[in-house]
């Protein structure tokens, strides 16, 4: 007879480094915003991921109504409508586990969770919800013991969330070079942001949830095209730390290598209350 458990513990690799991410962006419906926060943080955010093998860090982010209200317009964002996506959950996974971790997290919530009583969640919305691979992680200060595998830790008083689209799946290497190497270093220096880690959708390696009376999470719509980037912020976005990273769009634009599909920031949730809630709408 095999331990699973054995077996888990022994498969390499086993270093602490980012392989990939769970972000997962949703719009509770109206009048059960509450019921959404306690649901997820009392059950879901545990049950649904930090519970799972490879699953080595997470944090929920909030963006109360006059934090969405000042997301930069775009055109065609990937969030529908614009000023959707009041809760957003990242999570980090072990490089080398990517696949085993979706896994595990397909089979928990289509057989362990969705189909009992109060172990799903129906009135709520995914609006930006992928599996990514990392991609890279750039930090602002040079004599800063931090790294990127830190940043859910870390008492970052802010998020802002960005989705950047190549042209083509042809573009994209172009693209992801330029930010890496030359547009967002400058842009990180001397900014309001510790870090930035950049990731891009997969593909559901599993294939979808289709329960009763549950709205299915929609594949990614980007793969091959499209970074998402995570400016971690050592400000509160509410009084108006990160606005001034946003100049960067400017430069985008006129390099003419990508598309800006989505710029928003949110605050951390305050765990074991209903904080926000009341801010929402």
């Amino acid at each position: 007879m095999t331990d699973a458990y054995r077996e888990i513990a022994l498969h390499l690799p086993n270093a602490v480094e980012i392989g990939g991410a769970l972000i997962t962006m949703v719009e509770p419906d109206p009048g059960f915003e509450r019921e959404y926060n306690r649901w997820y943080e009392d059950d879901h955010f545990y049950s649904g991921a930090m519970q799972g093998p490879w699953t080595f860090a997470g944090r929920r982010w909030v963006a109360p109504g006059t934090l969405r209200e000042r997301r930069t317009a775009v055109d065609d964002s990937v969030v529908q409508p614009p000023d959707a996506g009041c809760y957003i959950s990242t999570y980090w996974i072990t490089r080398g586990h990517e696949e085993d971790n979706e896994r595990w997290s397909y089979e928990a919530m289509d057989k362990a969770l969705m189909p009992y009583p109060g172990r799903g969640f129906a009135q709520r919305t995914h609006v930006y919800t992928a599996f990514h691979r990392f991609r890279f992680g750039l930090v602002r200060d040079a004599d800063s013991p931090m790294k990127p595998h830190l940043a859910l830790d870390a008492p970052y008083c802010g998020l802002l969330v960005e989705v950047v689209d190549a042209p083509s799946p042809a573009g994209f290497e172009a693209l992801e070079g330029w930010l890496r190497d030359a547009h967002l270093p400058v842009h990180l220096a001397g900014s309001d942001a510790g870090l930035v880690l950049a990731f891009t959708p997969v593909p559901f390696s599993q294939g979808r949830i289709e329960q009763p009376g549950t709205k299915a999470v929609e594949p990614p719509a980007g793969v091959g095209v499209q970074l998402c980037l995570l400016w971690f912020l050592d400000g509160d976005p509410l009084a108006g730390a990160g606005d001034g990273i946003t100049a960067h769009h400017e430069a985008l634009t006129a390099a003419g290598l990508g598309t800006l599909r989505f710029s928003g920031a949110f605050v951390p949730t305050h765990v074991g209350t209903d904080d926000y809630v009341d801010r929402l709408r």
